[in-house]
């Protein structure tokens, strides 16, 4: 007959042991997960291990710009290269403005002296004022020969874009001749036309152009010479004086003093420019200039 009493203590005692050894690892399991915690974790286990586990760069992400933000030190790279060479003294060819400190009108060959550049007469215009100074050749040509000694300034008639100026021409030899001298206005510029005495047609070619060497001639320097046919026109000067001339090949040139006017007296000079028309020289006043 089998003792059950026996049989069951032993059974009892097995089943405490299992217990035990359960209770012991769930507190050995508890304790490794507290020092897993506290000791490192994974830089503890890898040291047990033997090994090391490398640790992650930190990157730092700079903040966005601003919207609508610049970067200061390329704008001012940009603005110091654009400046560069740029010189103070530099010209406005528009006003006549000289940066820098200085301002003030300027008068070259194409300016009629207000500082603005004149514009040239049209091609109409341009052959008038040659032919009828070919037609004027009888007193331009006493003129550069140094026949006449004076000029006489009377009545000025303007109409429209001319003015008829009355003359009376003393001459070296003795007499006088009266006639009329024509100044005509192209886009606000003065030119010498003719010049004749009375009973003088001026037959004219209008519709043939001139030379234009010539016509360049008296455009440029008449343009830039606008005091004498302004002071003629508005009764500044009453009284041309012929003092010396000079005649060379192709150029002369004739000292003048004006005076008798509301202008002070002052000296001047009329240049000639020839040019040969079948054959025969002619002679065309290229400007009236104050010295």
């Amino acid at each position: 007959m089998v003792d059950t009493s026996t049989h069951t203590d032993t059974v009892a005692k097995s089943q405490r042991g299992v217990y035990t050894a359960l209770a012991l690892l769930v507190v050995v399991v508890a304790a490794l997960a507290v020092a897993y915690l506290f000791l490192g974790g994974d830089e503890l286990v890898a040291d047990l291990l033997g090994g090391g586990t490398p640790k992650q760069a930190t990157v730092v992400v700079p903040p966005k710009p601003a919207t609508g933000s610049t970067d200061t030190s390329d704008t001012a790279a940009t603005d110091d290269a654009a400046t560069a060479g740029t010189s103070d003294d530099a010209t406005d060819t528009a006003t006549g403005t000289t940066t820098g400190g200085t301002t003030g009108t300027t008068t070259d060959n194409t300016s009629n002296g207000t500082g603005t550049a004149a514009k040239p007469p049209t091609a109409d215009q341009a052959a008038r004022m040659y032919w009828e100074q070919v037609a004027s050749q009888e007193q331009i040509t006493k003129l550069v020969n140094g026949e006449i000694s004076a000029v006489n300034i009377g009545t000025v008639t303007r109409s429209g874009s001319t003015a008829n100026v009355r003359i009376t021409v003393s001459y070296k030899a003795g007499g006088t001749l009266s006639g009329t001298m024509v100044l005509r206005n192209y886009s606000g510029t003065w030119y010498f036309s003719s010049i004749a005495r009375d009973g003088n047609s001026l037959a004219t070619k209008t519709s043939k152009p001139g030379d234009a060497g010539v016509v360049a001639t008296i455009v440029s320097q008449q343009a830039a010479n606008q005091a004498i046919p302004l002071g003629i026109i508005n009764g500044g000067y009453k009284t041309i004086t012929i003092v010396n001339s000079s005649k060379g090949s192709g150029t002369a040139t004739i000292g003048i003093t004006l005076s008798g006017g509301t202008s002070a007296k002052t000296a001047g000079t009329i240049t000639c420019v020839s040019k040969v028309i079948n054959g025969e020289k002619m002679w065309f006043i290229s400007s009236f200039a104050k010295k």
